[in-house]
């Protein structure tokens, strides 16, 4: 069948009586200034389709000579369920939100425009079937959430639909306020496709709160912890601050191995992150654009506790949520009028995921085309600086120009982004290497203060603890970091593993290096916690491999550049490596 008589066959059956005319049909499916012309067109793929009926003895479109007809008992289609009134609203948000004719339209033309008013008509739909079932006694607010919520997605300002939400939280209701959806079905009369849009418009961000994910110790604890996202979510849509994300949509992007296509393409601002760990539920808020933790926390879920408080502890999570989304908005709007600065920012920091040299020489040069777009763009700067510390560490050179550069950026960062908590933990973290530990502690506890649950900053702070003879306090907070950020990337493990090699806990070291995803740039640590652990057959293979990727290592100059402040520390670090088949 030509796509074109697909085409036709939709707006048939979508037609009043299932007719049209062929001058529109031809208008329709061609959008050519000459309608002669269109209506050739339409004669040739009328007669295709009559060869195909024929083939096949049956009829799918009558045509006569002034109209086109569909025939009596064609097809069945998935439209069907918006006829059906027996059909609930939760069924019928699974179909709108495939949308109509997503992939057959092009985004233009006066196909797009009555495929945008078909949507709209089934949003319409949707609405007045989750009305009419919410005012049955008894109804179960959990089976309407989801079509709730994803009316909600598209019409935030829409006021009845939000009473149905907050009322079953037993908020107090808002003053009605009926939004029309319906508009006119004929292709050239047709509301245009930013009709939704013009709907949509609102002035705050757009939040994704994901459902739970982790490894539960028992289902009532994770339906506990759905229940409760479900009352947070409940109370976020009642602050009215800022439009919720429908729960379909943020089940997918939970689901999806393309996070950051689907963020982007639904115009998400911030993740609201949510993991189920033991008896406790961990919630990170993301800020998309610099890909940064602004908030993270670890909330007691047991039985005793959400029984007597769940109510309470929801609005709690809901008020920290909204003060730190209003913490933020600077950010946020900053982002607005820079969105191309953010965006290749992004790119730099997707780069920088692997801890390899040409991974991060390519995110430096990343940062650097990002702050020839923005000169003052603190984010940028504090990128630069972590390529610069990352290659030192790397190439284990001891190459004091790369920290001197790096300090250089840091110091810029600071001064672009003073309030911005990752500038100051990139400061931190290149006095560390510069063997200013005081400093470096000085520039990480700024950072704690600025963001007091940064992962990425406690995680620095652990390492720069660790480097100052203080291994168990840095282990105590890396392990913060870890369960703050349970899918952190490899540096927490890495942080977590040097930490437990001068506890002399090498089986522990070993198991946190076996916890990275690339593994390659531990390959040092984890032979020297082998060779200590007495394996020096394993010790020497990651020996070989580690001087695959530097072969100019030298254990002397290393040991001389690296810092740590007590002797005990780096004699324990020499044995390890010593015994582990590296000369001096």
């Amino acid at each position: 069948m030509p796509r074109k008589a697909l085409l036709l066959l939709a707006r048939l059956r979508l037609s009043d009586g299932g007719a049209i005319s062929r001058d529109d049909a031809a208008d329709f499916l061609w959008t050519v200034d000459d309608h002669a012309l269109a209506l050739t067109n339409l004669r040739k793929m009328l007669s295709r389709v009559q060869t195909m009926q024929s083939e096949l003895a049956s009829a799918f479109v009558v045509a006569d000579g002034r109209r086109l007809k569909l025939a009596d008992g064609a097809f069945t289609s998935d439209l069907d369920a918006f006829d059906d009134t027996e059909v609930g609203a939760s069924t019928l948000v699974e179909l709108c939100d495939r949308g109509f004719l997503r992939e057959a339209c092009d985004g233009i033309g006066v196909i797009e425009r009555w495929a945008e008013s078909q949507r709209l008509r089934q949003l319409a739909i949707i609405r007045t079937r989750l009305l009419n079932a919410a005012s049955v006694a008894g109804m179960d607010f959990l089976s309407l959430r989801k079509a709730a919520y994803f009316l909600l997605d598209r019409f935030p300002d829409d006021n009845e639909v939000r009473d149905l939400v907050t009322g079953a939280a037993g908020s107090p209701p808002s003053p009605p306020a009926k939004i029309e959806l319906s508009v006119p079905a004929a292709p050239r009369e047709a509301a245009p496709a930013a009709l939704s849009r013009q709907a949509m418009s609102f002035a705050g961000p757009r939040v994704a709160l994901l459902p739970p994910a982790g490894h539960p110790a028992a289902d009532r604890d994770f339906n506990l912890s759905t229940a409760l996202v479900d009352d947070v979510a409940i109370c976020l849509c009642a602050l009215r601050a800022f439009a919720m994300v429908a729960p379909y949509t943020a089940e997918r992007i939970r689901g999806s191995h393309d996070k950051a296509g689907l963020l982007a393409k639904h115009d998400i601002t911030y993740v609201i992150d949510t993991r189920l760990s033991q008896q406790s539920l961990v919630m990170q808020i993301i800020f998309v654009p610099s890909d940064s933790i602004i908030f993270a926390e670890r909330y007691d879920i047991s039985e005793a506790n959400l029984a007597h408080s769940r109510r309470g502890l929801a609005e709690a999570i809901s008020s920290t949520i909204l003060s730190t989304l209003s913490r933020n908005e600077a950010a946020r709007v900053d982002y607005e009028l820079n969105p191309q600065a953010y965006r290749r920012y992004l790119m730099g920091v997707q780069q920088m995921n692997r801890l390899t040299l040409p991974s991060i020489r390519a995110a430096r040069r990343t940062f650097r085309d990002t702050l020839k777009e923005r000169e003052d763009f603190a984010f940028a700067y504090g990128g630069l600086a972590r390529t610069f510390t990352s290659e030192w560490i790397l190439t284990a050179r001891g190459d004091t120009e790369l920290l001197r550069k790096a300090e250089e950026a840091a110091i810029a960062a600071i001064a672009h982004g003073p309030e911005i908590a990752s500038s100051h933990k990139e400061l931190g973290r290149v006095r560390l290497y510069l063997g200013q530990l005081d400093e470096s502690l000085e520039a990480l506890e700024n950072a704690e203060r600025l963001s007091p649950h940064y992962a990425d900053a406690i995680s620095t702070h652990a390492d720069t603890l660790v480097h100052a003879s203080r291994p168990r306090e840095g282990l105590e907070k890396i392990e913060r970091a870890i369960a703050l950020n349970p899918l952190g990337p490899d540096e927490y493990f890495w942080s977590a593993a040097g930490a437990s090699f001068f506890l002399e806990d090498y089986e522990t070291c070993i198991a946190y290096v076996q916890r990275m995803g690339d593994a390659s740039c531990a390959y040092r640590l984890l032979a020297a916690a082998l060779a200590m652990s007495g394996d020096k057959q394993k010790a020497h293979q990651y020996r070989r491999k580690d001087m695959q990727e530097n072969p100019q290592f030298s254990l002397t100059q290393w040991l001389a550049v690296v810092p740590i402040r007590e002797s005990w520390q780096k004699d324990l670090y020499r044995e390890g490596l010593t015994k582990a088949g590296y000369e001096n």
